[in-house]
C-alpha cells in the first residue's frame, strides 16, 4: 500500500505516518526545504519530497501512485498577519491535494481522509453542547474559515469524483503527553501557563482570545499580567462567578487511532467525524494535579470575560467506528512526568 501523508513532519502527521509504517505500508510526504523535522522524518523511513503544497506540480509528484491520502498538513495561527499563509497552506494546499487525488482516481480508486478542526463550529462558542457534526459551521477565526472551505472542497470532490472516497475528521485540541509539561508548548502554553496565556492574548485576534473587543481583551490582560513570573506558574482560570474553566484535549495517539478507523471502515466513506475526548476536564482538578506532578506552583484568577466552554461530541465516531480514546489528560501527565508506563 502506497500512502501520501501531508504534514508527516508534524505532530499528528508524523505519529500517523509511523503507525502506517508499522503496518508495512510505504509512506511519502511533502515537506518544506527549511522544515526542521525533515531529516528526522527521512530517518524514520518516510519518503520526503521537498516542496510546497501550494505548488500543484510538486503535489502531483509527491502523490503519484498513492492508494490512500491523509491530508493532515495545515498552518495554524490566530494572528491577523498570518492570513496569507493560512490561505496558501490550508485553502490552496487543500485544493491541490484534492485535485491531484481526483486526477489519480480517474485511473484507480483513491481513499482520502481530510483533517478539519472544531474551529469550524466553533465548539468554544457553540450554540449547543456537546457539539456534534450537525452543528452549524460558523467559524470566528480565519483559520476556522480555512477549514470550513477545506470541508466544502472535500465534499464537492466526493460528489463529483466517484472513485475518490473521502472522509473528514474534525479535531479537538491535540497534544503529545510530553508537551503538557512545556510552558512554551504550542497549545499547552496558552492553556495551562500564565506567561503563555498572556503571550497568546497579546498576539491573537479578539475572537480567538474569547473577547469581542479590544476593551474586553485589555480587561483580561489586566487580571493576568500581574501574575506573570520568571518561574512560569500554572494558571487555574475561573469565570467571573468563580466557576473553574474546563479543558478539552486529545492525546495525539488517540487521534491516530481515530484516523486509522476512519480509513479502514467502509461505513466511514462520505462521513464527517468529531474526534474529541469523552468529556471536558475541570481545571480545578487538572491544574493542581499538573502542579503536584511537576513541582510547579499555580495561581488562580477570575477572568472577567466569558471565554466559552468546549465540549465536542465523538458519539458518532464511537457508535460507527468503535472509537475509544485511551489517554486522559491525567494519564498524559503521569506518563510525561515518569509516573506511569506509556
Amino acid at each position: 500500500m502506497q500512502v501520501f501523508v501531508s504534514g508527516a513532519t508534524g505532530r499528528v502527521g508524523g505519529t500517523l505516518a509511523r503507525a502506517l509504517l508499522e503496518r508495512g505500508w510505504r509512506v511519502r510526504t511533502l515537506a518544506l526545504p527549511q522544515d526542521r523535522n525533515l531529516a528526522a522524518t527521512r530517518d524514520a523511513g518516510i519518503d520526503c519530497v521537498v516542496g510546497d503544497l501550494a505548488d500543484l506540480p510538486v503535489v502531483r509528484q509527491a502523490m503519484e501512485g498513492a492508494d490512500a491520502v491523509f491530508h493532515m498538513a495545515a498552518a495554524i495561527s490566530f494572528q491577523p498577519q498570518a492570513r496569507d499563509l493560512i490561505w496558501s497552506a490550508n485553502v490552496v494546499g487543500t485544493y491541490n491535494v484534492l485535485r491531484a487525488a481526483a486526477e489519480q482516481s480517474a485511473r484507480r480508486p483513491v481513499r482520502l481522509v481530510f483533517a478539519s478542526s472544531d474551529q469550524v463550529y466553533p465548539t468554544r462558542f457553540a450554540r449547543y453542547r456537546p457539539t456534534d457534526e450537525l452543528h452549524p459551521r460558523e467559524p470566528y477565526t480565519f483559520y476556522g474559515l480555512s477549514k470550513l472551505l477545506g470541508e466544502d472542497m472535500a465534499a464537492f470532490y466526493a460528489r463529483s469524483e466517484p472513485n475518490l472516497k473521502i472522509s473528514t475528521a474534525v479535531f479537538s485540541h491535540i497534544e503529545a503527553a510530553h508537551e503538557l509539561l512545556d510552558p512554551n508548548g504550542e497549545y499547552s502554553s496558552a492553556a495551562f501557563y500564565v506567561n503563555g496565556r498572556v503571550r497568546s492574548l497579546k498576539a491573537s485576534s479578539t475572537h480567538h482570545a474569547g473577547a469581542t473587543s479590544q476593551a474586553e481583551l485589555r480587561s483580561i490582560l489586566d487580571v493576568l499580567e500581574p501574575l506573570v513570573a520568571p518561574d512560569e506558574p500554572l494558571l487555574l482560570a475561573r469565570d467571573a462567578d468563580g466557576k473553574p474553566h474546563t479543558q478539552e484535549l486529545v492525546d495525539v495517539r488517540d487521534i491516530v487511532q481515530g484516523l486509522l478507523l476512519i480509513h479502514d471502515k467502509p461505513e466511514a466513506i462520505g462521513e464527517t467525524f468529531n474526534l474529541a475526548p469523552a468529556t471536558p476536564v475541570s481545571l480545578a482538578e487538572f491544574i493542581p494535579y499538573l502542579a503536584e506532578a511537576t513541582g510547579r506552583r499555580y495561581v488562580e484568577a477570575r477572568i472577567p470575560v466569558e471565554l466559552g466552554r468546549t465540549h465536542g461530541s465523538a458519539a458518532k465516531a464511537r457508535a460507527l467506528l468503535g472509537y475509544a480514546p485511551k489517554y486522559s489528560l491525567f494519564d498524559m501527565v503521569d506518563e510525561a512526568a515518569g509516573r506511569s508506563a506509556p
